[in-house]
């Protein structure tokens, strides 16, 4: 299979709705089907896995109060996958909440995609709201450390500018704030669709959403939200489609098969030749910043490569096991804190180079006072420079710290801007 295909329909109570759906798995081939509000309550949520053969059921029903007597339940969230996936399919256990449902769909060559459904709260409080949307916050801040992460539902907000008048704003402005966090892409944004641009017939509002990260984004073949009248059904939502082209990997840094640098196996003679391959490339890129035609974006991927082509040439590699579970272990983070030290020993003998040369560079140019010398130029190249430093290590803002004071007080009329 190379491609997996998403609908996401709010069915408004699936006794009544039952016969769509049906038809509709069948008539679009459906992989995955996020379904919210459902209506059963606990009891009866095994009737989810019967509507149509060949489909299995991830589901929670709402909580209902002592006093609710009514034959049906209340909200309700489901996602039905086919039993015939080519995927290892695992559901989500930890979601700490009965509005939101998670499935994580695995395989040895293209890592993991994690699918939560969510039908958020629909009344007018905006704290429940919010206490909800955190928790999908929270979830995808965990998940998406192993993969790539799509939201889907009935969100009962809407991102849309067109739909201010007709959603509750203040609940909007928090699902606005959550999908510009992650950089989520949502129809009616930068994800161009076909069918009607609301999923809410009653306000024509877009309340419902497939929500995708960039990189799921450049593999969807396409979007759609079926109009009125395609689908038969009491409804007053519609159903929106899509399908991904799975032909890379998911997660490309923490899923995969790639053989990595491996900082812990390598010798003091491997650390020289670093060292050595590192030197001559450094001296060429200081005398491309004393040119007036230096450009700091290009500076910056020329030091980027440098970096890379030394660790390539010189550090051995070791491969990556992708079926990392997200828990430590003593073991794993032992391991770990040994990488890390290893590791930081020799970005600092980098930084140490870079910072000692820019520092005589910004010293001869002083001394010099040259006319053609743009301090701004040289400021702008230099953090460019810093920041691609700390990218390598977190703790590389300590060691420049301390560099500068070294500098302060060897040379107090000097201060490195």
């Amino acid at each position: 299979m190379s491609s997996l295909k998403l609908l996401a329909w709010n069915v408004r109570g699936i006794m009544s709705s039952t016969v769509c759906l049906s038809n509709l798995l069948r008539s679009t081939d459906c992989d995955v089907c996020i379904i919210s509000e459902h209506k059963l309550k606990t009891r009866s949520l095994n009737y989810l896995s019967s509507i149509e053969q060949g489909y299995n059921c991830v589901c929670k029903a709402d909580s209902l109060p002592n006093f609710y007597n009514a034959y049906h339940g209340k909200g309700g969230i489901a996602i039905l996958y086919k039993s015939t996936l080519q995927f290892s399919i695992n559901e989500i256990h930890d979601t700490n909440s009965e509005r939101i449902v998670g499935l994580e769909i695995k395989t040895p060559s293209k890592g993991s995609l994690f699918i939560f459904g969510a039908y958020l709260p629909s009344d007018e409080s905006v704290d429940n709201y919010r206490t909800e949307l955190n928790i999908l916050d929270a979830l995808y801040t965990h998940y998406s450390n192993y993969g790539n992460v799509i939201i889907a539902g009935d969100l009962n907000a809407s991102c849309l500018k067109k739909d201010k008048l007709c959603s509750n704003r203040y609940k909007s402005a928090e699902l606005i704030k959550f999908v510009t966090r992650y950089q989520l892409l949502f129809s009616g944004g930068k994800i161009k669709h076909k069918g009607p641009d609301y999923t809410f017939i009653n306000k024509t509002s877009m309340i419902g959403y497939i929500l995708m990260n960039d990189s799921i984004y450049r593999q969807l073949k396409f979007y759609e939200i079926l109009s009125e009248g395609s689908v038969s059904s009491i409804s007053d939502h519609l159903p929106i489609l899509a399908e991904i082209v799975l032909q890379h990997n998911p997660h490309q840094i923490l899923n995969s098969f790639s053989r990595l640098p491996a900082w812990h196996k390598k010798t003091d003679d491997q650390i020289e030749l670093y060292k050595q391959f590192l030197h001559e490339p450094l001296q060429i890129l200081i005398k491309k910043m004393d040119s007036d035609n230096a450009d700091i974006n290009t500076l910056y991927n020329d030091m980027v490569t440098i970096l890379h082509s030394a660790v390539d040439k010189t550090v051995p590699k070791c491969g990556f096991n992708p079926f990392t579970k997200p828990y430590w272990t003593s073991g794993n983070k032992i391991a770990h804190e040994k990488e890390r030290t290893l590791r930081k020993s020799c970005v600092l003998m980098v930084a140490l180079e870079v910072c000692i040369t820019i520092h005589i560079s910004y010293t001869r140019e002083q001394n010099m006072n040259s006319a053609i010398y743009n301090r701004l130029r040289m400021n702008n190249i230099y953090n460019k420079l810093t920041m691609t430093l700390r990218r390598q290590l977190n703790a590389i803002s300590v060691f420049f710290g301390n560099l500068l004071n070294v500098i302060k007080l060897s040379r107090p009329k000097f201060i490195l801007k």
